[in-house]
């Protein structure tokens, strides 16, 4: 495993930052040269804003990851994927519909980070919000879930849909959690011994409350399976 490139989401940085695991980072990037790119958008709203005084309880986030810029762990890139982040806009932000009226799911970051992978032609997305990671691996759950709660029928554009499952065909979907388990698995937590296992189980119980969308049952799963 080396030479990894991930295109990364604000969602999942600020999972593993808020957690003080950004150590994960470095350990993956030195064990096995992954590189963690952003487009400009996902810096803004991880780091600009939040030094800016816009966001200050990102702040402690956004200088930990300036330092991952710093030692070139994260990696801005600044390709050209205007018309991509626009096409995923469009197509996302009108698919489904409430009385008649386009909801809104996708923001400029998330677009951007969706059109670089495909700038790139790079497959791996790290992802810890739900709804973007959620339309490309299970589009229907969504309707489910937003027909439960607003409860109403939601209304889907097949034709939108069909574009944008093929514009994100072959894309991989991974979360901090996944991140933080490929560290586990290769000794990112040896140095804890005897009760290396709990120190994951919290670990991903952190990052769930950090804002990563994995579920109590998965966490207790897979710690069932490596005890």
């Amino acid at each position: 495993m080396e030479n990894v490139d991930l295109i990364c989401d604000t969602s999942s940085l600020v999972s593993l930052t808020d957690s003080c695991l950004d150590n994960i980072l470095y350990f993956l990037h030195d064990r096995f040269n992954f590189r963690f790119l952003i487009p400009p958008s996902v810096e803004s709203e991880a780091i600009t804003r939040p030094l800016s005084g816009g966001l200050r309880q990102y702040a402690f986030s956004a200088l930990k990851l300036t330092h991952a810029m710093n030692r070139k762990t994260i990696i801005r890139v600044d390709a050209d994927t205007k018309d991509e982040a626009n096409k995923v806009l469009y197509l996302t932000n009108n698919l489904f519909f409430i009385k008649g009226k386009p909801l809104r799911l996708v923001h400029l970051g998330e677009a951007e980070m969706i059109g670089l992978a495909r700038t790139l032609n790079l497959n791996t997305l790290l992802i810890d919000e739900r709804t973007t990671r959620m339309l490309i691996e299970a589009p229907f759950k969504i309707k489910e879930h937003l027909e439960i709660e607003f409860g109403v029928n939601i209304m889907i554009n097949k034709e939108n849909l069909m574009q944008f499952s093929e514009f994100t065909k072959g894309m991989e979907i991974i979360r901090s959690s996944e991140l933080l388990i490929l560290a586990y698995e290769n000794g990112y937590l040896d140095n804890f011994d005897k009760i290396k296992t709990s120190v994951l189980e919290a670990a991903l119980n952190k990052v769930k409350f950090s804002g990563c969308a994995i579920r109590f049952d998965e966490i207790q799963e897979f710690i069932k399976q490596i005890k």
